[in-house]
């Protein structure tokens, strides 16, 4: 099979739906990659699933013609069929005023839908070929961003702060965005978001010579929230397959569609860490406020040094922040010689909570202190990658509690 058109279903009939889904099923050349009931839903999951053809029922609550022109609006060559329409001048006129592609009258006739399906996928796509590349703010804007979670000493909370960051991302601001769990031998995002695995890393493995866009959101979990999720193997004996030109391989191709690549990395400098390392746009190397972990650090970026990584790259994100510890932020800049990007609260209720609950805190508990300073922070971030500075931030949310105390969670200014 020489291409694959992938098609979406918004009907409110669940049998009917069931009906199209089985007719559509035994053409090889159409995949059905998902179906809604309404409009919320639909509009939604459309801009993950990218199907090339959607097929919308009269009958949504909502009506047809308006969704069908919603969708053309806000999904560059993404085709609308609409179902169930009487034909008539009238009907054609509207179709066309909506950017719809065609319209077919029920009773459906298998033929007739193939052929239709067949035609508005090959519409959009020489309308695709045609239209010009821009060099624009949009396109920058959504230039692909890959984020390694690091510490080199464990129980700081780099999975933590890794699933809120990257849930967020995904949920409140709707980037399209992987989670990565390549903490190979000790894992546990899929219990952090309540996944069930059902896909085997190593099984991608043995598939990486084919490796394109489709075959990895393949072996992609979906949370909720609307995050993909990459799991670790299910047991450590397979970390060992795992190489630096598989993290390589699996970074480029995630980085062809997906705004954010968020890594949640082991603890030591492996084969494989390195190699995400080298690949990441930004390093958040997260510690906590104690002098263990404050001269692994000082071992840590000694060690980047030598790798020649930037240190522009690197974002030092301090956990569990606050006063009782005797020991603040300015102390670890001072001794680190490197500016502290964000702060994060000590809030261990909430996430010791999130985690048993397999509930992210940002959804479980999105005012908490520490739901607040991850918002924070994937905003800064998000701002960065549009090219925009982050001197606002401040200001903005938690701005009363940031201009309180400076100790806790936050952002630093621009420096």
């Amino acid at each position: 099979m020489s291409f694959c058109i992938r098609v979406f279903l918004i009907n409110e009939d669940q049998d009917q739906a069931n009906s199209l889904i089985e007719m559509l099923s035994n053409i090889e050349d159409i995949e059905i990659v998902g179906e809604a009931s309404n409009r919320e839903t639909a509009l939604g999951i459309l801009g993950e699933l990218l199907p090339n053809v959607v097929l919308v029922d009269e009958d949504i609550p909502e009506g047809p013609f308006g969704l069908a022109e919603e969708i053309s609006q806000r999904f560059i060559n993404m085709a609308v069929i609409i179902l169930g329409l009487n034909s008539g001048e009238d009907c054609y006129r509207k179709l066309l005023q909506v950017g719809a592609r065609d319209l077919i009258a029920k009773p459906i006739e298998p033929a007739a839908l193939v052929e239709s399906i067949y035609g508005a996928y090959d519409y959009e796509k020489k309308r695709k070929i045609n239209i010009p590349a821009k060099i624009n703010d949009e396109t920058v804007a959504k230039k692909p961003k890959v984020i390694t979670v690091f510490s080199n000493k464990g129980g700081v909370g780099v999975t933590t702060i890794a699933v809120n960051l990257a849930v967020i991302l995904a949920k409140k601001y709707q980037y399209r965005t992987i989670l990565w769990d390549l903490d190979l031998y000790h894992g546990i995002v899929v219990v952090a978001t309540n996944i069930v695995q059902r896909q085997h890393l190593t099984d991608l493995l043995n598939e990486m010579q084919y490796l394109d866009q489709d075959l990895l959101e393949s072996y992609l979990e979906r949370h909720e929230s609307g995050l993909m999720i990459l799991p670790a193997p299910f047991t450590p004996e397979f970390s060992d397959f795992v190489s630096a030109e598989h993290v390589n391989k699996i970074i480029s191709v995630a980085k062809e569609s997906w705004d954010y690549l968020i890594i949640d990395a082991s603890s030591l400098f492996s084969e494989t860490i390195v190699a995400a390392m080298r690949q990441s746009d930004n390093i958040l190397l997260v510690g906590n406020l104690d002098l263990g972990t404050i001269k692994n650090l000082k071992a840590c970026l000694m060690v980047m040094d030598k790798l020649s990584f930037s240190r522009a790259r690197v974002k030092l994100i301090l956990n569990r922040v606050g006063k009782e510890f005797g020991i603040f932020p300015k102390d670890v800049e001072r001794t680190l010689k490197i500016p502290v990007f964000a702060t994060i609260p000590e809030d261990s209720k909430s996430v010791i909570t999130g985690l048993n609950q397999g509930v992210p805190a940002v959804i479980g508990l999105p005012d908490s202190d520490f739901g607040q300073s991850i918002d924070l922070l994937a905003r800064a971030i998000s701002e960065t990658r549009d090219g925009r500075k982050n001197t606002k931030v401040k200001r903005g949310l938690l701005g009363r509690l940031l201009n309180k105390n400076d100790n806790n969670g936050g952002i630093a200014n621009d420096r």
